[in-house]
């Protein structure tokens, strides 16, 4: 992954079920190394919330970054470009994401579909400082 990308991140995520028409928001932070992405944090589901957590591999190449699943599968692969596309085939599940980079933010898209799965994640990662480590408060991109 571009090493722009290394260090830690505050993030929010609305995840929107148009099978329930529930919104779901998860609130954390990422760590992004060399090798490995880790999230962890928080996900709400109306007034309850449950801790919530996810993690990749990072294999970097010459054109592009591998990003793998923990236990080694393939997921999607990242070039060093402002705005990409990606899909990735999980069975009968089709997700389809969008990455936008932009200097100490991004968003990922995602479109899943599938037999029993249809949502949109909408997710937004922010640089974190000194000052804003810990705090999710002042970010409301994703209301």
């Amino acid at each position: 992954m571009d090493e722009r990308l290394a260090g830690g991140w505050t993030v929010r995520r609305t995840v929107i079920d148009f099978l329930t028409g529930a919104r779901h928001r998860f609130e954390g932070t990422a760590v992004i190394t060399a090798s490995a992405f880790t999230e962890q944090g928080l996900l709400r589901f109306g007034v309850r919330e449950m801790p919530a957590s996810r993690s990749y591999r990072i294999e970097p190449g010459e054109t592009a970054t591998r990003v793998l699943h923990a236990d080694g599968r393939d997921f999607i692969e990242l070039e060093a470009k402002a705005a990409q596309s990606v899909r990735h085939q999980c069975g009968a599940d089709l997700y389809a994401g969008r990455f936008f980079f932009r200097g100490d933010e991004w968003a990922e898209v995602w479109r899943v579909n599938g037999p029993r799965k249809n949502y949109a994640s909408l997710g937004w990662f922010r640089r974190q400082t000194d000052a804003s480590r810990g705090r999710h408060d002042i970010y409301q991109f994703l209301v």
